[in-house]
Parts: C-alpha cells; sequence; structure tokens
C-alpha cells in the first residue's frame, strides 16, 4: 500500500472505511490499523499503546474521528471552544455576526449542539457549591459547627452521586467563579454577606440556590422550626410553674428573633401576666466578643432586677456556657436557683454537671432534606422556593426544677 493509498483511505466515507476493514488481508490490516492508531492519538482519542482489536472497536474510533466537536468547530473557524459554546447559548459577550459564523457552521456540519448542552448541563448539574460562613459561634470549641454541616452534607450528596465543592463567598465572592462556572446549584450553610450573594445571582441567574439557616429572599429555606423551639421551651417551665423568665440572646439574627418570639408568646399564653426579661450580649452576631461585655450586662441585670427570674432561656449553645458558668461562679445553683433551657446541638452540654437541657435538631436530617431540596429543583426547574423546616428534638438533662426563691445577693 503506498502513501497516496492511505490518504485515500483516510478520506473514504465511514461505511468504506469499515467495509474495507472486514475484507482486506490480515497484513494490510496491520497497516491500515497503524494509520488509524496514528490518527486516533492525534485526536486524543485513545492513549499510546492502545492496538485495536476487533472491527467494533475500529468502528468506534472512526465515528469519533468523523463526529464533529466544538473543538473542531472552533478550530474551523479560528476562535476557542469557549466562543463556540458562548454563541450556542446566546451569551451576550459573543457578536452577532461571530454568533451567525458558528451557527452556519454547526449547521454546515451536523453538530447537534442541543445534545451537547443538555450533556454539559447533567455534569454541571451534578457539581454543588457549598458556602460555609464563618463560624464564629464555635470558634472557641472543638466542634466547629458548620463544618460539622459541610462535612455530612458532602456525604449525603456523595451517597446521591452529585460532588459538593466547598467554597466561601464572604471572604471574595470573584473568587469563587472558577467552582461556580461548573456548579448548577449552590448550598449556603450559615449567613452570607447579601451584597455578594447578589453579585453571584446576578452571574449566574440560573443557579439553583437552597438556603441552610439562613434568610435570602426567593430561595428555597431549610432550617429548624425556630420559632416552636422557642415555645417548647416555654412549655416546660410553664409547666413546672414558672412565671418569670430571662432570655439571654441577641436579636441581630433571624433564627435567635423567632426563637425568642415563640417563646414569649407561648409563655405568656400558657401563664397570663407572666413576666420574660430580655439581656442582649451583643448587637452583632459575633460569639467570639469580649467576655468582659458579656459579664458588664450579666452584672448591670442581676444587680437591678428584683425579683430575680426563676428561669432561664438561652437561645444558642455558647451563651448558654457562659451563663452557667458565671451562674455558678456568683454561688447559685442549677436547677435549685435557676433552671435553664439552651437551644443547640452541642452534646458537650450533656457531660456539664448538672447537664444541661437542650432543644436540639438532628443536623443529619437538615443536610438529608437539603440535598432532597435541592434534587428537587434540579428535577423541576419551575418549581417555586419553598420552606422546609425539621421537627425539634428535646433533651431533658438536670437543670430544670420547679420555681424556688434564688438568692438575691452576688
Amino acid at each position: 500500500m503506498q502513501v497516496s493509498d492511505e490518504i485515500e483511505l483516510l478520506n473514504m466515507p465511514l461505511a468504506s472505511e469499515v467495509r474495507l476493514f472486514q475484507l482486506t488481508s490480515t497484513k494490510k490490516n496491520e497497516f491500515f490499523q497503524q494509520r488509524v492508531l496514528l490518527l486516533a492519538r492525534e485526536y486524543g482519542i485513545i492513549k499510546e499503546g492502545y492496538r485495536i482489536k476487533s472491527k467494533h472497536q475500529y468502528r468506534r474510533i472512526m465515528i469519533s474521528r468523523t463526529k464533529p466537536t466544538v473543538r473542531t468547530i472552533a478550530a474551523e473557524l479560528g476562535v476557542s471552544a469557549m466562543t463556540i459554546t458562548r454563541a450556542l447559548n446566546g451569551h451576550p459577550k459573543v457578536s452577532t455576526e461571530t454568533r451567525r459564523r458558528v451557527l452556519a457552521k454547526v449547521k454546515e456540519v451536523g453538530y447537534d449542539f442541543r445534545a451537547s448542552s443538555r450533556t454539559v448541563r447533567q455534569e454541571r448539574d451534578r457539581n454543588v457549591a457549598i458556602h460555609c460562613g464563618d463560624d464564629k459561634l464555635y470558634s472557641d470549641n472543638i466542634l466547629n459547627f458548620y463544618m460539622r454541616l459541610h462535612y455530612l452534607c458532602q456525604r449525603r450528596l456523595k451517597a446521591e452521586g452529585l460532588r459538593g465543592q466547598l467554597i466561601d463567598l464572604n471572604v471574595h465572592a470573584e473568587a469563587a467563579f472558577p467552582v461556580l462556572d461548573n456548579c448548577g446549584s449552590l448550598i449556603l450553610l450559615g449567613p452570607v454577606e447579601q451584597a455578594r450573594l447578589e453579585t453571584v445571582r446576578k452571574r449566574y441567574p440560573e443557579l439553583r440556590i437552597i438556603s441552610v439557616f439562613g434568610s435570602v429572599d426567593g430561595v428555597t429555606q431549610v432550617g429548624p422550626d425556630d420559632y416552636e423551639g422557642g415555645a417548647f421551651a416555654a412549655r416546660r417551665f410553664a409547666a413546672l410553674g414558672h412565671r418569670h423568665a430571662a432570655v439571654f440572646a441577641t436579636l441581630s439574627e433571624s433564627g435567635f428573633c423567632k426563637r425568642y418570639g415563640g417563646f414569649v408568646a407561648e409563655f405568656q399564653a400558657r401563664q397570663p401576666g407572666a413576666r420574660v426579661d430580655l439581656i442582649q450580649f451583643s448587637e452583632e452576631h459575633d460569639q467570639s466578643a469580649d467576655d468582659r461585655t458579656r459579664r458588664q450586662r450579666l452584672d448591670e441585670y442581676f444587680t437591678s432586677v428584683s425579683p430575680l427570674p426563676t428561669a432561664c432561656f438561652v437561645p444558642n449553645g455558647y451563651a448558654g456556657v457562659f451563663l452557667a458558668d458565671y451562674l455558678a461562679e456568683r454561688g447559685w445553683r442549677i436547677p435549685e436557683d435557676f433552671s435553664l433551657i439552651v437551644y443547640d446541638n452541642l452534646e458537650l452540654f450533656d457531660f456539664r454537671t448538672p447537664a444541661l437541657a437542650r432543644v436540639w435538631f438532628d443536623l443529619k436530617e437538615l443536610a438529608a432534606q437539603a440535598v432532597t431540596a435541592l434534587q428537587n429543583q434540579l428535577r423541576d426547574r419551575d418549581s417555586r422556593p419553598v420552606s422546609i423546616s425539621i421537627a425539634n428534638e428535646f433533651t431533658p438533662g438536670g437543670s430544670l426544677a420547679a420555681p424556688r426563691n434564688p438568692r438575691r445577693e452576688l
């Protein structure tokens, strides 16, 4: 076989090539296979060292060589593959003339860009960006709340055949763009600056967003039933006969506000005329704030209020630990002088003496519901945002008792 014969063979229609492969002698087959292998390696279809063992493998190679792709079209037009993709998707940065040339070439070579777009979208939908907020809430503790939740979400995504990629929009939103370019959805774990989130939503208008522990407008919300959690604590106190309670919290975070609102409404409904005091530790959602400020707030409250409350509710765990330690330093006992309920998931409360009563929710269930909500939105792209609440649990601990007269002096 001469060189001219090789060139002619490689330019033959696919059907003729396959027919020739079946009819030629073994010697010619070996020579022809070498030419096909060289061409296949050039196109990146197969790796070095591969040998054709059957006509079916040969046919797959030739189909791959002859089928038009984004790269082959880009090479013919002298533009990048990204330009071809943007032109086919109607990207505003592509000029009208370039788009016209691309569409004409696509029609000429018979490239099915709709099928390709579906494949790209399906691959993008498998990638999920996970924003893990700055966890100030447990910065000084062994267990990091948001990272625990991130780990559980990653496990759930993997079980569902999805891939999670960690980002932090609070640091620099633009730094996350390379990841978001290849993701079809975003899970927000914890707070995110609204301005940076709006930057992301403008750049990726079709991005599916699930907010966990957030208050983002226009997206699906997944979180514990905060209002009911506060109401549940109020019912426990009311059932024991408490009529004067104090809530130690910050109201700058929506979840804490709901827990406080549920507690006040339920406590006063169960005990008409009951009193609820609010002591705010900080105006910002910053649990790493100076402990001296918290101590000062507590000193001001306990030296000025009369009579002292008999029940204390704390909507988050770190403040609950601080309050319990403060009361112990002042010689007060739990639950003899004060009954105490905290709202938190930290199991370390169970190992204190006494163990603190706590309202909590299942983190695994929260992660599962977030991933399920995400899958529902990917299946039904016309679905509207919904709010999904996780049921609360309760561990009684040893910090609850009927009201007594606590010592008033510090």
